[in-house]
């Protein structure tokens, strides 16, 4: 898509956006029969910028379709959201902030996600992340297959 296009869609929705919000405000202090002409004005162009709206809603999605290349960022890789979410901050070549926002358990899957692929990279590469981040380390040598309890815990 083109960014003139764009550019051109943002136009015709701040264009109508501005027109309700105009009829909306001389509404306000208006009497009368100019009052209702001007509400029903207002409502016409609100229901036009809703649906300019959502066309450059969709516009920008097709534009941004894709892959985006971008690093951790490194002041500040992960933050707190609006307390409900964590956002995870990278940037791209050009600087630009790119973000993406996660419920704690998508944050913790993530997370889990990241620290296991990171230490699987490390391994393969004869580095020592895994063995320094292991919480379970194999046991090699350990062939027994553990003790089915009875009531409270007891074997059986």
């Amino acid at each position: 898509m083109r960014p003139e296009h764009l550019f051109n869609v943002a136009v015709e929705f701040a264009e109508a956006t501005g027109k309700a919000e105009r009829a909306r405000a001389l509404a306000a202090s208006a009497t009368g029969d100019e009052r209702t002409v001007l509400t029903n004005t207002a409502t016409r162009w609100e229901a036009v910028a809703m649906r300019r709206g959502e066309f450059l809603r969709a516009s920008l999605r097709e534009a941004l379709r894709g892959t985006v290349i971008a690093e951790p960022d490194t002041e500040q890789p992960a933050a707190l959201w609006r307390r409900r979410h964590v956002e995870v901050r990278a940037r791209t070549g050009h600087g630009s902030l790119v973000r993406v926002r996660c419920t704690p358990t998508q944050a913790v899957a993530l997370g889990t996600a990241l620290i296991g692929l990171a230490a699987l990279t490390d391994q393969l590469g004869g580095g020592v992340l895994g063995e320094t981040i292991a919480t379970f380390p194999p046991t090699l040598d350990s062939t027994a297959e553990p003790e089915a309890g009875g009531e409270n815990g007891k074997p059986a």
